[in-house]
């Protein structure tokens, strides 16, 4: 399974949304908290076990903007 994971700056942190999944979307004061809880609420919305495998690649990167896809491993 692969979605896409995008997070926008904002004047008061970052805001991180899964496009796919309705009212999948988060806010955090820091980048990389907002990225473990979009990440945490995908696999609330698709019901994965914890510690589930996923690969992330950075697919956009500019000043205020960073769109990651992730690839999400069912099979190991």
């Amino acid at each position: 399974m692969r979605f896409v994971i995008e997070i926008k700056k904002e004047l008061d942190g970052y805001s991180a949304r899964v496009p796919e999944i309705k009212d999948c979307e988060v806010w955090a004061e820091e980048h990389e908290v907002a990225l473990n809880k979009i990440i945490n609420l995908l696999a609330y919305f698709l019901k994965l076990q914890p510690n589930f495998y996923y690969r992330l690649d950075i697919t956009k990167n500019t000043k205020d903007f960073v769109s990651y896809s992730i690839n999400i491993i069912t099979e190991r």
